[in-house]
């Protein structure tokens, strides 16, 4: 039987807010960075010209938090919703800007990024360490010669 009395969440602070940490937020903000991150260790220039806003990293972002949340049954939209905003303030911060209106991104592209975020978190859940998710989304992306930004 599962101990769902006592608290099982370490305190820490996000920036401006007091809030417990939880384990979702925590285990997506390591995710979306690692992914983030092999992206701009492997083809900076890559990340460079077709997500210099992260537009596309956020789709990624939403795609992983939307899997993750029905992963822990956790399907109201409030609480998918602070889920991305703590994400977002984490692993963003002030510096999400686009050329693009994400409402007016092209459709196919979004769901391209939205189930590479999924995937990745799937491919996490079932022990698979390997990365790499959002920078094939990067790779498709160029491949079809669209970008996130109308530079």
């Amino acid at each position: 039987m599962i101990d769902r009395t006592g608290p099982r969440r370490r305190s820490f602070e996000l920036p401006g807010h007091d809030r417990s940490a939880d384990p979702a937020v925590e285990a997506l903000t390591q995710l979306i960075e690692s992914e983030r991150d092999r992206a701009l260790q492997e083809e900076p220039e890559l990340a460079a010209t077709q997500d210099p806003g992260q537009l596309w990293l956020q789709w990624f972002a939403i795609g992983a938090t939307f899997e993750v949340c029905a992963l822990l049954e956790r399907h109201a939209d409030e609480y998918r919703d602070q889920v991305l905003r703590q994400v977002g303030a984490l692993v963003f911060g002030d510096d999400i800007q686009s050329d693009v209106d994400p409402a007016r991104a092209e459709p196919h592209l979004r769901e391209l990024f939205e189930s590479a975020g999924a995937d990745a978190v799937q491919a996490c859940m079932q022990g698979d360490g390997g990365m790499g998710h959002y920078l094939a989304g990067l790779r498709a992306s160029a491949d079809r010669g669209t970008r996130s930004s109308s530079n």
